[in-house]
């Protein structure tokens, strides 16, 4: 179990979408909105490198922040506590094993959040979700090759499964999200055909795919626009999130030269998703 300092931002409201999105790519591993700003969470080893992100971030938006170093406990216990369940209308939701079952929806998903889950995570993975379930309703075939990117808790990777893919793999750096993507399959009676822990050059190379899934942040989707577009089929699908608005016209632009035709942009409070299908 790691040891954990809390960094707590002052800042307007119209920043923290900004701040979690620049943080997170810098690898802080958790986020909590306040009254006055943003609680960032990140590892004591690592406590100087965050020093200086945040002054770096000072430069550039006016913030001022504080830092304490927590005392040792179950941190997963902290996420969990933050963790909101997620409703899309009435098809989707997506609720933690600690809450109760949610009334009114087609289909639930059962995840223990752990440290995968931030500030934002709420808009993002409702885009994604949507998505996902607006693709296996139209006209695409069920039996599906699927990849998710980045996988987190799974979530994405769990309901392309129940939605009827043949083939589902997910892939992630992080070793908890590796974890809680096994868990969470399992918790919901769901078999993944493969999960990585490790980069997108890991995955074994073998038939391409018909939908990636990557809901991450806006420096690994621009590093993977190459690679993405190598691993999935002519006539493909790609959703992608986990952009801010401002972010998303340059992704949009650098699919576009890596052979993407950019189909939709999804809004979702400051957050974006994007829709591509491969020439």
């Amino acid at each position: 179990m790691s040891d954990y300092t809390v960094y707590t931002i002052d800042c307007a409201d119209e920043l923290t979408d900004i701040l979690v999105a620049l943080l997170g790519e810098a690898g802080m591993e958790a986020f909590e909105e306040l009254a006055t700003g943003l609680a960032a969470y990140g590892t004591v080893a690592e406590h100087e490198r965050w020093v200086e992100v945040l002054r770096e971030l000072q430069n550039s938006y006016p913030l001022t922040y504080t830092f304490e170093r927590l005392p040792d406990k179950n941190w997963n216990e902290e996420w969990e506590r933050q963790f909101q369940p997620i409703r899309v209308d009435d098809r989707l939701g997506i609720r933690a094993s600690f809450h109760p079952t949610m009334v009114g929806v087609r289909r639930e998903i059962v995840i223990d959040p752990k440290m995968a889950f931030g500030t934002g995570h709420h808009a993002t993975t409702y885009m994604m979700c949507s998505c996902l379930l607006d693709h296996f309703a139209g006209d695409h075939p069920g039996a599906e090759r699927v990849l998710d990117y980045g996988s987190g808790t799974g979530v994405l990777a769990i309901l392309a499964k129940q939605l009827g893919a043949a083939v589902v793999d997910a892939v992630d750096i992080e070793r908890p999200a590796y974890e809680s993507t096994l868990e969470n399959a399992a918790l919901n009676g769901v078999r993944l055909d493969g999960v990585v822990h490790g980069v997108l050059s890991d995955l074994p190379v073998g038939k391409p795919y018909d939908l990636l899934l990557a809901n991450i942040n806006r420096n690994v989707l621009l590093e993977s626009a190459a690679t993405l577009y190598e691993r999935l089929k002519s006539g493909g699908y790609a959703y992608l999130s986990g952009l801010l608005e401002q972010d998303a016209d340059r992704v949009i632009e650098h699919y576009r030269a890596a052979g993407f035709r950019h189909l939709d942009t999804l809004a979702r409070e400051d957050w974006r998703a994007l829709v591509f299908l491969r020439n």
